[in-house]
């Protein structure tokens, strides 16, 4: 935890701090006194200034690993209440939702929203909400932009448009290489490639040769020139090592024809029984150095040191290190379909970078190394490249879909495939999928 900074002897004192900036409106002045200690040396200033920059001192060393942030989308239903899903579902900072409020004009439509409206919104990867829209009709819609001095409100009078592009290709090297010669995804390849790289261990087992399908959506204002927002609905990989065929569901998860989950279950917590927890997650809290509202993205377990850390759910070892300062000896895992979870401050790792492992596997020993001031587990859940609470997020909780829910993808999905086969007109398709989602009101 941050406040864990100052807490411990080391060779350096922190002494002042001054709140100026050219910029960005703060500039951070730190001295340093050795102390007679055995430990390592003053880190550079460099390092000192990243850190008390950085979200948290335990990410100062752990930069993002997915791709930028995307439109995300929600429709209303029936009993919906939108602070719920604000800061429920979506993990968005309520004091937020009050801001928009403040706006008259705005509120009016935040104050009557009805089921059946379409939600949009785009977020920072530490949560911060950067544009909202809601959508009246196809036609009709409120934004809200964040701007340098709060939010900006417009009513949006341009037709909000859905296409769908079928692309097919051979596999040359890396994926994005495969779509550079695709121009009706100019400007896009990008995070297409990476949509896929979620679902698929294409760095493992790609090889040049491997042939893909994938159903893409992109929607857009009717006046704007790009799109702003690009989704994968389904694709169909035939590998050398790999032959795997998928849909996404309304949970915006991905299943085979089956039904069957790409994701595992996954479990709440990564220890073998339940701790204390000394910090929970929090997009508020307030950086006790800077006096900056800095989050903490982490769930902090009170444990004795040497406690087994359990994975959660099935996955491969992306990153593995050891930070002194402040991270101590952590490890990263990528789950697929966006999740991603990290541990700090172990005191052992107990498997390598590049491992594949299940869930429950033993993956390390909670410890107090890094900056820390006493045994215990800083544990982060990252869906699709954001923090998220990792103790009320919804999670995978089925490796296969049941009944109604079963039936309902079986019935959608064989349109998706038909269109991703080229057997359903994309025009056709997407009527169709409209068509679904209304019934679904």
């Amino acid at each position: 935890m941050l406040n864990r900074y100052t807490a411990r002897p080391r060779h350096w004192a922190l002494l002042f701090i001054t709140s100026t900036c050219l910029v960005l409106g703060l500039a951070i002045y730190l001295s340093s006194t050795p102390i007679e200690t055995e430990e390592e040396a003053v880190p550079p200033m460099s390092e000192i200034l990243e850190a008390l920059e950085a979200t948290d001192f335990h990410n100062a060393l752990i930069p993002p690993l997915s791709p930028p942030p995307d439109w995300e989308q929600y429709t209303l239903q029936a009993g919906d209440r939108l602070s719920y899903l604000w800061q429920e579902k979506w993990h968005l900072p309520l004091a937020t939702l009050y801001t928009l409020l403040d706006n008259k004009e705005g509120a009016r439509f935040l104050n009557r929203v009805q089921p059946g409206q379409h939600i949009e919104w785009l977020a920072s990867r530490d949560g911060q909400l950067l544009a909202f829209r809601i959508w009246q009709s196809r036609a009709q819609g409120s934004e809200w932009l964040r701007e340098s001095s709060g939010f900006s409100f417009r009513n949006l009078t341009s037709q909000r448009e859905v296409k769908l592009l079928r692309l097919e290709g051979t596999l040359q090297g890396i994926l994005v290489n495969s779509l550079n010669n695709m121009p009706e995804i100019a400007g896009q390849q990008g995070a297409i490639a990476a949509a896929l790289d979620r679902h698929l261990p294409l760095r493992r087992d790609a090889r040049d040769g491997d042939t893909f399908s994938l159903l893409v959506e992109q929607e857009w204002l009717s006046n704007d020139p790009t799109p702003y927002s690009t989704r994968l609905l389904a694709f169909d990989y035939q590998g050398q090592r790999m032959t795997i065929r998928a849909a996404r569901h309304q949970d915006g998860r991905f299943y085979t024809p089956e039904g069957i989950s790409l994701i595992p279950p996954f479990d709440r917590i990564p220890l073998a029984q339940r701790f204390r927890i000394s910090s929970n997650f929090n997009l508020n809290r307030r950086h006790p150095v800077t006096g900056r509202v800095q989050p903490h993205y982490g769930t902090d377990f009170a444990t004795p040191t040497g406690t087994p850390v359990r994975a959660p759910a099935d996955g491969r070892v992306i990153r593995t290190g050891r930070n002194h300062h402040y991270a101590g000896n952590y490890l990263v895992i990528d789950h697929g379909q966006g999740f991603e979870t990290r541990y700090l401050h172990l005191h052992r790792i107990q498997v390598n970078r590049g491992a594949d492992i299940k869930r429950g596997q033993i993956i390390g020993q909670t410890g107090n190394t890094g900056r820390s001031t006493g045994p215990h587990l800083h544990y982060e859940l990252h869906i699709n490249g954001r923090p998220v609470d990792a103790m009320r997020a919804a999670l995978p909780s089925v490796e296969k879909l049941q009944g109604a829910d079963l039936k309902l993808f079986k019935e959608q999905s064989q349109q998706i495939f038909s269109g991703l086969d080229n057997r359903l007109a994309l025009q056709d398709l997407a009527q169709r999928l409209t068509q679904n989602a209304s019934s679904i009101q």
